[in-house]
């Protein structure tokens, strides 16, 4: 089953104001569609997201995925500081692509699709 930007459910939920940056091209305000586009893009030459909200109180809170060489995923978000910052390991590009969005519209259980642990310990 390919992913969909239409899997969000977000009633009542505005998209933010957004930066998305890869290894080749930053996007301004990308649309959950263009945001879906580009997580499924991610591979060898441009393996990595970085997603940030513009409307965030410091450059301290942003998420990020990366499509390893050996077909493996890795996501992290901060949330505001070194102490709040968490990774987890999902499957591939449709929960990539849930969590990234989740944590842009700030949707509650966000978190839930996968298992966090801390960057820093």
């Amino acid at each position: 089953m390919h992913p969909t930007a239409s899997s969000i459910d977000a009633p009542g939920s505005t998209w933010p104001v957004l930066r998305a940056k890869t290894q080749i091209e930053v996007y301004r305000n990308p649309s959950p569609d263009l945001l879906l586009k580009i997580v499924c893009g991610l591979g060898r030459g441009n393996p990595y997201l970085v997603l940030e909200r513009l409307d965030a109180p410091s450059t301290d809170y942003f998420a990020q995925a990366l499509h390893r060489p050996d077909g493996t995923w890795l996501v992290e978000y901060r949330d505001g500081s070194r102490n709040r910052h968490y990774q987890a390991f999902p499957t591939g590009p449709g929960v990539v692509y849930q969590v990234l969005a989740g944590w842009a519209l700030q949707l509650p259980g966000w978190r839930r699709p996968l298992t966090w642990w801390p960057v820093y310990q």
